[in-house]
């Protein structure tokens, strides 16, 4: 009896030293909550989505095609920038809020949304609409919905990026005369156009950018029979900075401002691999995102503080359906499972 009493006591006392070391390490071990909120737009099987904090939302419908092609977070209000093909299968430039559409063109010719920038409560958007009874692309951007054109119609031209500062309306994007055939980048400055590039490349990507009163813009030029590209960005229409990393392929897609440092999202090629690597550049100096087999993309890029946001797709591994996702200081985030064609076209962190 008293060995049975003996160890009872001994369970007891055991018990009484446990219990308080384990509330105690839950105590100083919590889990600690993301101090962001993660937005991305892009789309998943050819229908326009956004994710927020992974969680997917829809905006196009199925099996109808569709892209987010842009987003600005404004207070509590999403804004979304892309387009979607209707019943006679034109290409409908879409603006969503918060979800709801709200269509920039009529349907009867092919346009698109391409960029969205949100100051006070105008919204600008930037696309191109093809010219009635032309096969031309009129580059244009939308002030609250209503269009003000930037071209005539005799060319081929169109707008990619908008920003604005001050009472300036900054427009970046590609034009050519049709006797060209080939583009070259351009902006311009409450509608009057300026040329960045010239016949000797071919214009590719552009991106704008504002940081306070300072406006960058980034563009990319095919310079070789190889498809093969070079990116330059130019603050206050300054001298144009080439980004040259050693390597012959740099196609930068998208660029963010963080203080002094300029960040550049994009892709390009490395010594002895074959596949494209997703890649950013933080004042011209690159960070590999990717490392093969699959190429990958990157297409958007946002920093907050030390962390860097990426966003983008790899191929997958059937070689034809991307898989969205994002990389958070270098580490991949997928956001679809690549069982059908995806990508992040835009990515908007903000701190909580």
């Amino acid at each position: 009896m008293r060995q049975h009493l003996r160890i009872a006591l001994l369970f007891l006392i055991t018990l009484s030293i446990a219990l308080p070391a384990c509330k105690k390490k839950t105590i100083d071990e919590p889990t600690p909550s993301d101090p962001f909120d993660i937005y991305a737009a892009g789309r998943e099987g050819y229908v326009a989505k956004y994710w927020k904090n992974g969680k997917v939302v829809n905006l196009g419908s199925a099996g109808v095609s569709s892209d987010a092609n842009a987003m600005a977070i404004a207070g509590n209000d999403i804004h979304i920038a892309g387009y979607e093909v209707n019943a006679s299968g034109k290409y409908v430039a879409k603006y969503w809020k918060n979800g709801v559409s709200t269509s920039l063109t009529d349907g009867s010719q092919d346009a698109f949304a391409n960029d969205i920038f949100v100051q006070g409560n105008d919204v600008y958007i930037a696309g191109q609409e093809i010219v009635p009874g032309k096969s031309t692309y009129q580059a244009k951007y939308w002030k609250n919905g209503t269009p003000i054109v930037l071209t005539d119609g005799t060319q081929q031209a169109v707008a990619t990026g908008i920003a604005i500062i001050g009472n300036d309306v900054y427009v970046v994007g590609e034009w050519r005369s049709l006797e060209w055939l080939t583009p070259i980048t351009v902006y311009w400055k409450n509608g009057q156009l300026f040329n960045l590039s010239d016949r000797t490349t071919a214009a590719d990507n552009q991106s704008i950018a504002v940081s306070g009163n300072d406006l960058y813009l980034l563009w990319s030029e095919t310079y070789n029979s190889s498809g093969q590209s070079k990116t330059r960005y130019s603050k206050n229409l300054g001298s144009p900075v080439l980004i040259n990393d050693g390597t012959p392929d740099v196609r930068g897609y998208s660029i963010f401002v963080n203080g002094s440092d300029v960040y550049v999202a994009g892709s390009g090629t490395t010594n002895g691999n074959s596949a494209i690597m997703a890649k950013y550049w933080k004042n011209g100096i690159p960070v590999i995102l990717s490392n093969g087999p699959d190429s990958a993309f990157g297409l958007s890029i946002a920093v907050s503080g030390a962390d860097v946001f990426v966003s983008g797709y790899r191929d997958g591994s059937n070689g034809k359906d991307g898989v969205a996702q994002y990389w958070k200081n270098g580490t991949a985030v997928p956001l679809t499972d690549g069982s059908a064609s995806a990508l992040i076209r835009k990515i908007v962190v903000v701190r909580k």
